[in-house]
């Protein structure tokens, strides 16, 4: 009898839980395709005529929802979510954040972060190669728009993995988010700020990996065009009008940094008493309205936007310094990576060694890296050796090593150097970054008509040469190989 109960109790509670996990699998697939593919739900059931020319009565039956259901099925993780969500009172926060931008180098920073020693990836709602153990999505709005600062911990381990590592094995931890949305996100610098005030910690290291913003947003135009063939291919025919408007996706470059375009979304991202309002209402709700999740105004609507990096760096310092006050010696809150130096182990090293040293609360990532010098960082490049390996480069950053055609930006390399072994660790005993790359895939588009023109590239030298100059005053140095508009060169 006992063992019959015990059978029924089991078997409801498994009911229980598919019948949750399927619910907020249908629940996920809808907000997908609505606010993140920017489409509407297409239709469960379609009939049509098979054989109209001899006006036959043969109904065909079509499901076209399938195809892009199938994807998310595989994609999401409905049940991870759950368990997640019950126990993010007992997890950590992350010690590392990589703010973006986009298109900047992030998956390949990550990367190197997810091979120093005591490194606990993040978890992904998405089981998908370029963001799986990299990018939570938490303040962007992919858990059905809910930003409750106190559970974005459940995207990071437990408490009790740090506590077993650091006081039983000995041995370093900590954990990142490499959210490349972050950046341009009008309302996550607030959120993030929040919820480390709320855990009573201090800020993390913050870190924004920036580009020359023409080859940004020319990489971004070319990877979210061939976004919107993927959707297309899923059978995602028609635009969600009703999150977006009738002008979106705009055409051309030229198109989505117009003025008559670009300001209908002024507010969205500028307006700081009307962000601020939605911040507060969102913790009063837990909810963002859809409108602000993902990127206002949609992915390509970001265009003119993403390489605004002063203007997105300066609104994360002055949300930290609201909340935390100024730090010693006006020490400013993030630190800034070019792409250029994540092709140089040693000045990767360097700027995550002093980034670490510099944190608001250092001896939470002591030992993690030591000081850099030229024995043990070396600077040798090797080519790929592991089977996993994956080279790709946007159309326009090629260059040749060896003879071989590579793009700096998007090389995996070997993860050792002749002075290196398999753990990060120099034979010297320091610690030591990893040259192994992985970015996420660049390619040229499918629809070569809405390739970048060469004008528009010099409107984008133009559009975005005040925000060059004045991150480069941020930064304390010149960008030489980012392309300067016709008059200055």
């Amino acid at each position: 009898m006992k063992c019959e109960h015990y059978n029924r109790v089991c078997m409801k509670g498994l009911l229980v839980v598919c019948g949750a996990g399927y619910t907020l699998l249908l629940l996920l697939y809808r907000h997908s395709i609505r606010v993140i593919f920017n489409r509407q739900l297409p239709p469960l059931v379609t009939f049509h005529t098979l054989d109209e020319e001899n006006k036959q009565n043969l109904v065909g039956v079509e499901f076209p929802f399938l195809k892009s259901f199938v994807v998310h099925l595989r994609m999401l993780r409905p049940l991870e979510v759950i368990y997640r969500f019950v126990t993010a009172r007992f997890r950590v926060l992350p010690d590392v954040l990589v703010l973006g931008e986009v298109r900047c180098g992030t998956t390949s920073l990550c990367e190197q972060l997810s091979l120093l020693p005591g490194c606990h990836t993040p978890f992904s709602l998405w089981k998908h190669p370029e963001l799986d153990h990299k990018e939570t999505f938490y303040f962007v709005g992919h858990y059905l728009g809910f930003v409750n600062t106190r559970y974005w911990s459940m995207c990071f381990p437990l408490k009790v993995v740090r506590w077993f590592c650091k006081k039983v094995l000995r041995r370093p931890f900590f954990t990142f988010d490499g959210s490349a949305q972050y950046l341009t996100s009008p309302t996550a610098p607030y959120l993030i700020a929040k919820a480390y005030k709320e855990a009573n910690l201090p800020p993390p290291v913050m870190i924004a990996c920036v580009r020359d913003p023409v080859a940004q947003a020319a990489s971004w135009w070319r990877y979210e065009n061939n976004a919107i063939d993927w959707g297309d291919g899923m059978g995602l025919k028609e635009w969600n009008h009703d999150l977006r408007p009738e002008s979106y996706p705009p055409k051309r470059i030229a198109d989505a940094i117009r003025k008559e375009y670009s300001s209908q979304y002024d507010a969205l991202y500028e307006n700081d008493a009307y962000i601020k309002g939605l911040v507060n209402g969102a913790a009063a709700s837990n909810f963002l309205p859809a409108h602000m999740m993902t990127w206002p105004g949609g992915q390509l609507s970001a265009i003119g936007r993403n390489g605004k990096y002063h203007h997105n760096i300066t609104r994360y310092e002055r949300a930290f310094v609201d909340v935390f006050g100024r730090r010693e010696n006006n020490m400013n809150y993030v630190t800034i990576v070019p792409l250029e130096d994540l092709s140089s182990k040693w000045m990767l090293q360097s700027t995550l060694f002093d980034a670490f040293e510099r944190a608001p609360a250092p001896h939470q990532l002591s030992g993690i890296l030591s000081e850099p010098n030229i024995a043990s960082v070396g600077s040798k490049v090797h080519l790929p050796h592991r089977s996993s390996s994956i080279v790709t480069a946007d159309a326009t950053d090629m260059c040749t090593v060896d003879g071989q055609s590579l793009s700096a930006s998007s090389v995996e390399v070997s993860s050792l150097s002749s002075s290196q072994s398999q753990d990060g660790v120099a034979e010297d005993g320091s610690k030591v970054v990893q040259r192994n790359i992985h970015r996420n895939a660049g390619s040229a588009m499918l629809d070569t008509s809405k390739e970048p023109t060469e004008e528009d590239l010099e409107l984008l030298c133009k559009y975005f040469a005040d925000e060059v100059n004045l991150l480069e005053k941020m930064m304390g140095s010149v960008n030489y190989s980012w392309r300067r508009p016709v008059m200055d060169r």
